[in-house]
């Protein structure tokens, strides 16, 4: 019989497998991510016609891939695929599906509950009354209503979020290179002038070549200082080094980070020192992360804003019902 191979395969998972199958297909179910099988482990899965994933900061290696020769699909159980080399898969006609829709509400909300603790020093009172050493002046907070909220990019995530932010009584300036016509009357005609606009600026967008570092030097010198930063969409979108400086300057008033640069190094504990991307750069984001996470204006957060009860059911759902269209010959939320 074939089989489909789930890697990152936890209870839930296999629980929901065994009450909803994959047609015609055994399911193979390995708890590691696929980087961390060993090249030596893969003849199990050598007759693999289909794959699924969990997504990583850390890209898939086309070298385990290799080891896949009757592979024809790959299921990233996220929204993004950018761990997934897309230009690889089409040369070997492997088919590549992901989740487009699964957390938009999920998400926006935990952007909102990062914004609400950074607002309101929730996390310092609460860290402080551990200790006994409460001082009602340090967590002086301020209000959202009346406050300008910059959301770039205004996809499923990103409308959720104008959603949020109109519940508040706040004003919203938006920004997307592709527009939704039902929003036009939020949106500005730049990112400069959403930055001068904005007490707090909320990140949407992908990580792509285009997108790396768009939050830089630039663009928090344009910023209104105390600028409020919060990020649950990639770590690269925001130049680490460049936020820790206008932190220590006093530019932006605070973060609350989901994601960070090169978060992988921070996350994992198992990183081999001789690994591809273990270079200069990485190591200096990583002593950078930790430098973040001494502000007390600053919370960061282990890249959990997807994951609710709710959310994690529409993935699984999602990716075994996209596995059986593809069986099928009926593929949706194809990428490649």
């Amino acid at each position: 019989m074939k089989s489909v191979v789930f890697f990152d395969a936890d209870e839930k998972l296999r629980d929901f497998v065994a009450r909803n199958p994959v047609a015609g297909h055994a399911p193979v179910f390995v708890a590691q991510d696929i980087n961390a099988v060993p090249a030596a482990a893969f003849k199990p899965y050598a007759n693999a016609e289909i794959i699924s994933l969990f997504t990583h900061s850390d890209k898939v290696a086309n070298q385990k891939l290799d080891l896949l020769p009757r592979l024809k699909m790959i299921n990233t159980r996220s929204t993004g695929f950018n761990h997934i080399d897309l230009a690889y898969c089409r040369k070997r006609g492997i088919a590549v599906t992901n989740v487009p829709k699964y957390g938009e509400i999920t998400v926006a909300e935990f952007a909102f509950a990062l914004l609400l603790s950074v607002m309101r020093h929730v996390v310092q009172a609460r860290n402080d009354m551990a200790q006994n050493q409460i001082r009602l002046e340090k967590y002086m907070g301020t209000d959202l209503a009346g406050k300008t909220i910059g959301i770039i990019g205004t996809g499923s995530i990103g409308r959720h979020m104008i959603q949020i932010a109109k519940g508040f009584g706040m004003s919203v300036a938006a920004y997307d290179p592709y527009p939704d016509p039902a929003l036009k009357d939020m949106y500005v005609p730049s990112l400069k002038k959403l930055y001068r606009q904005s007490d707090i600026i909320s990140l949407h967008i992908p990580s792509t070549p285009q997108n790396r570092h768009l939050i830089g030097k630039q663009a928090f010198a344009e910023m209104k200082p105390g600028v409020v930063i919060i990020n649950t969409a990639r770590g690269d979108l925001i130049d680490t080094q460049a936020l820790y400086q206008a932190l220590r300057a006093g530019r932006v008033g605070g973060a609350g980070l989901d994601v960070l640069e090169n978060e992988d190094f921070l996350l994992n504990d198992d990183i081999d020192p001789n690994h591809a991307r273990c270079n200069h750069e990485c190591l200096l984001d990583s002593a950078m992360n930790l430098k973040l996470m001494q502000f007390k204006n600053v919370i960061v957060t282990p890249h959990i804003a997807f994951n609710s009860v709710d959310a994690i059911g529409r993935i699984m759902a999602i990716s075994v019902e996209d596995i059986n269209r593809f069986i099928a010959r009926k593929p949706v939320n194809r990428v490649a």
